[in-house]
């Protein structure tokens, strides 16, 4: 059994194949004894480039701007998050909400990553809104980004899961709408990789890929409930109601694939986004930042 570290984001149910493959022992099934670890904001590429970790659940933006500015190439392996998780909710209700309901209204930004606000603005103006005209308040974490709509500071405030639903549970905060649908398929999340850990130690990166693959597949063929109630021991400080909720609202907006490929188009949907929002200059390409053979592989081999 080989002992590995799997670094992630963020410690949040938008990563639930993670968990999932570990509850069901699908990382021991493939020889892998893995143990999780949530870095810093930010910090998941840290862990790779100083070899605290071999791969890494994380934004592929990420290696999009690694890429712009020079760095080394990280390698994405396999999709895990193929939609945006983020949601919009509101201080106030807000009837019949349209996106065009944010021009003229503050909207507090999800602080700790950039992506979430990248990918809104081109889907904003593919709605035919204007998100120049959206007051954003960059900065805030997430609880700061909560006294802000509580205070009425912020109009809406974007947020993932668990927190939009408990908001909205604890009448603090009403839905305004999820991002996915209108963000569209984009690799969100992926198992990343150092090339050179790519090339070195390709069983690694197979065996990892195959866990993942059976833990996506046992998502499809289920709800969130018994999704939820499986993870439910990594998240001891969500309620149970809570995190099924959760977890419904995220797969019922596609966050999740039932396999881990990982769509060419969708990575170029990304790259322009980023651009577009200012980010970064240039878009990394597909086949520098992507090696869809281990998931391919791993479609192949796992049938159940």
């Amino acid at each position: 059994m080989r002992q590995i570290t799997i670094g992630v984001a963020f410690h949040s149910p938008f990563y639930s194949p993670l968990f999932v493959a570990g509850r069901l022992g699908a990382f021991r099934d493939e020889g892998l004894d893995a143990t999780i670890v949530v870095p810093p904001p930010g910090g998941t590429i840290d862990m790779l480039e100083k070899g605290q970790a071999p791969l890494v659940l994380s934004g592929v933006m990420r290696s999009f701007v690694l890429a712009d500015r020079g760095g080394q190439n990280l390698v994405a392996i396999a999709e895990v998050n193929s939609r945006d998780g983020f949601f919009v909710v509101s201080r106030t209700p807000v009837a019949n909400f349209t996106w065009r309901d944010l021009e003229g209204k503050t909207l507090a930004l999800f602080g700790l990553a950039p992506t979430p606000w990248m990918c809104l603005q081109t889907a904003l103006r593919e709605q035919g809104a204007d998100p120049t005209k959206v007051r954003a308040l960059p900065g805030l974490d997430p609880a700061q980004g909560i006294e802000a709509l509580k205070s009425g500071r912020a109009d809406f405030l974007q947020t993932g899961q668990p927190t939009a639903e408990e908001l909205v549970r604890d009448r603090v905060a009403h839905l305004a709408g999820p991002q996915a649908p209108i963000v569209g398929h984009v690799p969100y999340s992926s198992f990343v990789v150092t090339d050179a850990t790519r090339k070195r130690d390709p069983e690694m990166c197979a065996a990892a890929v195959r866990a993942l693959t059976r833990a996506l597949r046992w998502m499809a063929a289920r709800d969130g409930a018994a999704i939820a109630a499986l993870i439910a021991p990594e998240f001891p400080e969500t309620r149970p109601d809570t995190l099924a909720a959760a977890v419904t609202a995220l797969q019922n907006v596609g966050i999740w694939s039932d396999g881990p490929r990982q769509d060419r188009e969708a990575f170029d949907r990304l790259g322009r986004m980023l651009v577009a929002g200012g980010l970064i200059r240039t878009a990394g390409k597909y086949d520098v930042l992507v090696d869809d053979s281990f998931a391919e592989a791993a479609v192949n081999a796992v049938r159940a």
